[in-house]
């Protein structure tokens, strides 16, 4: 059943813009551009996807208005890059969609070598004409609408906030003189662009950090922006990188977290409200809009995972959108890292069109051993290029190691993530056999030309001198097991082991960590990472970094650590909780001569779901 009736798919006026729908792409860095800051064609590729899946406005990620601090980010800052923005605009638009690009200064977070303070007058007044040049060239390109960047800690929030402006001077002060900076930006832009042209402002509704900039200064800015003129507040939160968790929300913040905000400000203005917050689902996204809490749907990350949810939840195939986890791979980790973007759930977000699913040259029998992530994955993707696919799984389920990891808290999306998969399978009509552990015997039945193994690792579990078996367990039974004891040591302190213990913990249980690394969590992504430490923290566990167990006296564990001093534990269960390692279910001899083997996934070693994902997709893409 088609939902156009729905008010998330009726058009909408931004001045004289039409847009076709309230559903817009979020700017977000991709690191998709050239390192010297100009238009790629995969950069292209990434915002033409995005409008031909139905998006009605797409807001290009920050274009910095001068090089100075630019970083590896898109430029604006002189004539030379018109041109490719120009193609980059006119690419969105033949879809139908609206093209905005959005225009910002780092400030002192471009430099640990100044600061806001040290700006003088007249180079202040030189990122204001910066400003206004970069607006025009915005308009000169093609653009639609030009977003001025004031949310996140960049420049302009440096000079909002009473935490970051110092200055004594007309640039400084109470917070009507510290708008002054803003408003002549905005001033800027508009005298740039004229009068008729549509220009929105990106705001924090709040940072959420004390002394920074609250709600209720972010109701103050608005208003004088729109006494000024704007025609759009774009309403995120947080700052960067104090409290970056309320800009790029995970997985432990619940969906629509900032629609509160963008609630209690909107009987402040006049103009619309475009808000974002881990808006992943159709449902909600038109709920914010009927509760009229917001004029306009900001879609970010969810976008990325599948480009194409506007039309699939225009078509009423909202049971066929790749939902977006918050995993925050993409815009947390890759982008601090300076990496192009990378999704763990769409293998093909930021990839070039020549990398896509293209039809096979031969048609070929592949038999897939392993129905979890990425045997799924490659099912998949073997199918949409034309293979015969079969799909063996030994479970009586499909999802592997996938409906475990849901398990701990805050980790439940996985599971529609899984679900998902499941249902594509399934809707491909993919023949799936369970209970059916491939076998030698199997391959000579099914007689398959390729054979990708998917079939998943076995838990490391080192070996611990005096370990008596009865005593130990591997993360996946701590997690699936009703446990009596009450004194539990956690061997491995990365994302499971700390996942792991604060499950555990939160049932009562006495906790201990033994991590051989200096810290605990190393390898997560910086935003989940600090909220799970700070959680798991509170249960008060006890915790031995730069250790390991060198043997065990009944239920006493010795640990030394990398000075070499020993302490000793006293423990009812250990818990290995240090990864995976590779299983090969086939031996040498047991191989049929000649026959081609693809292996993915666990099977190679431990693996996050987006290896296991992309792995899945390459193997599929080579066959």
């Amino acid at each position: 059943m088609k939902n156009e009736n729905w008010k998330l798919f009726t058009p909408f006026k931004i001045k004289d813009l039409q847009v076709k729908n309230r559903i817009a792409l979020l700017p977000m860095g991709n690191k998709l551009q050239s390192a010297g800051g100009e238009v790629t064609p995969r950069l292209i590729d990434f915002y033409v996807e995005v409008a031909r899946g139905g998006a009605g406005l797409v807001i290009v990620q920050a274009a910095y208005v001068t090089e100075e601090f630019g970083g590896t980010r898109l430029l604006n800052s002189s004539d030379d890059q018109v041109s490719g923005l120009n193609i980059l605009a006119e690419s969105i638009k033949t879809w139908g969609a609206q093209a905005a690009i959005q225009i910002s200064h780092r400030g002192y977070r471009g430099s640990s070598a100044r600061s806001v303070t040290t700006l003088s007058v007249s180079e202040i007044e030189d990122l204001i004409e910066a400003f206004g040049s970069a607006g025009e060239r915005a308009k000169r390109a093609g653009f639609d609408l030009v977003e001025i960047h004031g949310a996140h800690g960049y420049l302009i929030p440096q000079f909002l906030s009473g935490k970051t402006n110092l200055r004594e001077d007309e640039y400084g002060g109470d917070l009507e003189k510290r708008m002054t900076f803003a408003l002549r930006v905005f001033q800027a832009v508009r005298n740039a662009v004229g009068k008729e042209f549509p220009i929105s402002f990106r705001l924090s509704g709040d940072e959420f950090l004390p002394g920074g900039i609250c709600l209720e200064d972010t109701k103050k800015i608005s208003r004088a922006l729109e006494q000024e003129g704007v025609d759009l507040i774009s309403l995120s939160a947080g700052k960067g990188p104090e409290t970056r968790e309320w800009t790029i929300q995970p997985m432990a913040f619940p969906r629509g977290c900032l629609a509160h905000l963008s609630e209690e400000l909107k009987p402040s203005l006049r103009v619309p409200i475009l808000i974002a917050g881990r808006i992943n689902d159709p449902l909600l996204a038109e709920s914010i809009l009927q509760e009229e809490k917001a004029d306009l749907i900001g879609l970010g990350r969810a976008l990325i995972a599948d480009p194409h949810f506007p039309r699939k939840a225009l078509e009423g195939r909202a049971e066929e959108i790749r939902k977006c986890i918050a995993c925050n791979y993409c815009n947390g980790k890759r982008l601090i890292m300076e990496l192009p973007l990378k999704c763990t759930v769409n293998p093909e977000a930021g990839i070039r069109k020549t990398m896509a699913i293209t039809p096979a040259t031969r048609k070929k029998r592949v038999l897939v051993a392993g129905g979890g992530p990425a045997g799924m994955e490659c099912a998949h993707t073997l199918r949409q290029r034309g293979h015969e696919v079969l799909l063996f799984e030994k479970n009586s389920f499909l999802g592997g190691k996938l409906r475990v990891a849901a398990i701990p808290p805050h980790k439940q999306e996985i599971n529609e993530f899984t679900d998902f998969l499941v249902r594509r399978t399934r809707r491909e009509k993919i023949p799936i056999f369970l209970n059916c552990e491939v076998q030698a015997h199997t391959l000579r039945d099914v007689q398959p030309d390729i054979l990708v193994l998917a079939t998943g690792g076995k838990a490391f579990c080192p070996s611990i001198p005096g370990l008596a078996k009865e005593l130990c367990a591997t993360a996946e039974e701590a997690l699936t097991r009703e446990w009596s004891v009450r004194r539990i040591l956690v061997l491995g302190g990365g994302m499971v082991g700390c996942e792991v213990a604060e499950f555990l913990a939160m049932q009562g249980k006495d906790i201990v960590i033994v991590e051989k690394l200096a810290e605990l969590g190393l390898e997560l992504e910086p935003i989940t990472r600090k909220l799970l430490l700070t959680r798991l923290m509170q249960t008060k566990p006890a915790v031995y970094t730069k250790s390991e167990v060198v043997r065990v006296e009944g239920t006493r564990a010795f640990v030394r650590n990398s000075k070499g001093e020993q302490s000793q534990i006293d423990f009812d269960t250990l818990i290995f909780a240090a990864g995976f390692i590779a299983e090969d279910p086939f031996p040498a001899s047991e191989m049929p001569d000649g026959l081609d083997t693809y292996r993915i996934g666990d099977c190679l070693g431990s693996r996050r779901i987006l290896d296991a994902i992309h792995e899945g997709y390459h193997a599929g893409l080579a066959i």
